[in-house]
């Protein structure tokens, strides 16, 4: 089946802001620092799917991922552009979105007051996934976790990260 470039579906939902991910495995979660009053950030995103190409297809057949995270607190927010990978589970309808790209955002590079992140540079690299489940044909809901930082490419060399945890439900167009 051809596919074009175009809106492929859209995302919308709610994120902690600032959570911290334990070493070692890149997703576990340190459960101490999750705060509910962090609900902090409105997350929306775009997929695009890319042309039909043989190279896109060794890649994976990723979409293209463009979002925002905006936080309402005062804290970073954040646009990102990054490849998604879309692998279903079997016939189960739940999936798995792996998630590799790059950021910018708003916050401090350096010197940042106290509950703000000292990230470095203003360009972040970005990693995240999704785990979700197909609700209808054109409804899915997951939990996202997402992480930026710029892994020691930029100076000053302040390289908090930031990390984030949320809820979002996405709606297929095509």
């Amino acid at each position: 089946m051809a596919r074009n470039l175009g809106v492929s579906e859209v995302r919308a939902g709610l994120f902690l802001h600032d959570v911290e991910l334990k070493y070692g495995f890149p997703f576990a979660l340190d459960y101490s620092t999750v705060n509910l009053a962090n609900w902090q950030n409105l997350n929306t995103e775009v997929l695009f799917a890319l042309p039909d190409a043989d190279i896109l297809h060794w890649l994976g057949s990723p979409r293209l991922g463009l979002s925002t995270s905006l936080n309402f607190a005062g804290k970073e927010s954040y646009a990102r552009l990054a490849a998604v990978w879309h692998v279903p589970v079997f016939e189960t309808g739940i999936f798995v979105e792996p998630m590799l790209g790059g950021a910018i955002h708003n916050g401090y590079l350096e010197n940042a007051p106290a509950g703000q992140r000292n990230l470095g540079c203003r360009f972040l690299y970005f990693y995240g996934a999704n785990v979700g489940y197909e609700i209808t044909d054109t409804m899915s809901a997951m939990v996202t976790v997402e992480h930026a930082s710029h892994w020691a490419q930029c100076e000053p060399t302040a390289n908090d990260g930031i990390n984030r945890l949320g809820v979002r439900v996405g709606w297929k167009l095509n």
